[in-house]
């Protein structure tokens, strides 16, 4: 990994390859007492980079009943599992000292097409960090997931409200 992506809002940095580019946005979302930033997507810069991202997300989560990391992977489970997901994998792994869960998970499109996903959550005190790796296809899924587990395993965070 040769760059870093660092978001100074909410306290979270990243290696990334240096063939890869970053498209920051820093758009928040708001839902009740729930907000979400979406703080950037890395992508191959390739012709097809478009079919593989990486998605940077903050949410704050003061108002989550369990934080806990065992709480959030229950959370997500159940919300994967009310979306019509095939989850292949769910499992809490740490990192860096962080405690994180990792989801790995298919969706199936109208037109057959079979969409995998690889979300990890870092949750904080305040903040819920979520690096998902998403693909329009299991042959990019496959070409790309060694640089999504190389990143995620230098992935820093500060735990800062954003």
């Amino acid at each position: 990994m040769d760059n870093t992506y660092s978001n100074v809002l909410c306290g979270l940095s990243i290696d990334y390859p240096s063939s890869w580019i970053v498209r920051e946005s820093n758009q928040k979302y708001l839902s009740g007492q729930s907000s979400l930033l979406v703080m950037a997507e890395l992508r191959p810069n390739v012709p097809e980079g478009f079919k593989t991202v990486v998605e940077l997300e903050a949410e704050n989560i003061t108002a989550y009943h369990d934080r806990s990391i065992e709480g959030i992977g229950e959370f997500m489970e159940f919300y994967l599992s009310e979306t019509n997901v095939n989850i292949k994998e769910s499992i809490k792994k740490d990192i860096n000292n962080l405690s994180t869960h990792q989801i790995i998970y298919e969706t199936l499109t109208p037109h057959g097409n079979v969409l995998k996903t690889k979300e990890v959550y870092i949750p904080t005190e305040n903040t819920l960090y979520v690096i998902r790796y998403d693909t329009s296809g299991s042959n990019f899924y496959d070409k790309y997931i060694s640089y999504f587990d190389s990143m995620i395993l230098t992935i820093k965070v500060d735990g800062r409200k954003c």
